[in-house]
C-alpha cells in the first residue's frame, strides 16, 4: 500500500511561508507563557507545562495501543485502513504537540487526542483528497508491477575476490569473466 500527500495548488507559493508560520507559532507560545505566568505565577506555569506533557503521553500511550489493535483488525479483514493510518499520523502529531512546551500547542494536541474529533478531521482530509492510499503491488522506478523480476545469482569466488556478485546473462552479451 502506498500513501501520497497532495497539497492544493498555491499553498506553498512563497518559500518563506513555512518559516513565517513557525515563527508565528513560537511568538504565540511565548505570549501564552507570559499570559498564563502573569495569571498564576512562574512555578505554576512550569508545573502546568510538565503536567500537560505527562498527561498527553499517558493518553497517547493508551490510545496508541487501542488504535494499533484497530489497524491490525482492519488488515486481518483485508481492508485498506486509509483512515486508520491517517488517524495514526494525527495521533503521533498530537503526541508531538503535547511534548512541545506551550499552551496553544497543548490545546491543539488535546483536540487531536479526542477520538471523534480525530476521526472527523481524518475523514475531512480524505474527502478533500489531500491524502490518497493505494492498495496493490509496489510500482518502483520504471516498473509496471506486473509479474516477477527475473534474474540469476551465481557465486564467483575466484573472479569476485570471494564476494557474491550478480550476473546478467542474455543472448546478446557473453558471460563476464
Amino acid at each position: 500500500m502506498a500513501i501520497s500527500v497532495y497539497f492544493p495548488p498555491g499553498i506553498m507559493r512563497n518559500p518563506l511561508f513555512p518559516l513565517l508560520v513557525f515563527l508565528g507559532l513560537i511568538l504565540l507560545e511565548i505570549f501564552g507563557f507570559a499570559w498564563v505566568g502573569g495569571a498564576v505565577g512562574a512555578l505554576a506555569t512550569v508545573a502546568l507545562v510538565v503536567a500537560t506533557a505527562a498527561g498527553g503521553l499517558l493518553l497517547f500511550r493508551v490510545q496508541g495501543f487501542y488504535h494499533w489493535r484497530r489497524l491490525q483488525q482492519s488488515l486481518a479483514q483485508g481492508e485498506v485502513p486509509a483512515r486508520g493510518l491517517l488517524e495514526g499520523w494525527l495521533l503521533m502529531a498530537a503526541a508531538v504537540l503535547l511534548l512541545v512546551p506551550g499552551f496553544f500547542s497543548d490545546a491543539a494536541g488535546a483536540v487531536l487526542l479526542v477520538p471523534p474529533l480525530r476521526r472527523l478531521l481524518a475523514s475531512g482530509i480524505l474527502r478533500r483528497g489531500m491524502v490518497r492510499a493505494h492498495a496493490g503491488p509496489f510500482r518502483g522506478a520504471g516498473g509496471d508491477g506486473d509479474g516477477p523480476i527475473e534474474g540469476e545469482f551465481r557465486r564467483h569466488d575466484e573472479h569476485a575476490g570471494g564476494r557474491d556478485a550478480l550476473d546478467h546473462d542474455s543472448d546478446d552479451d557473453p558471460p563476464r569473466r
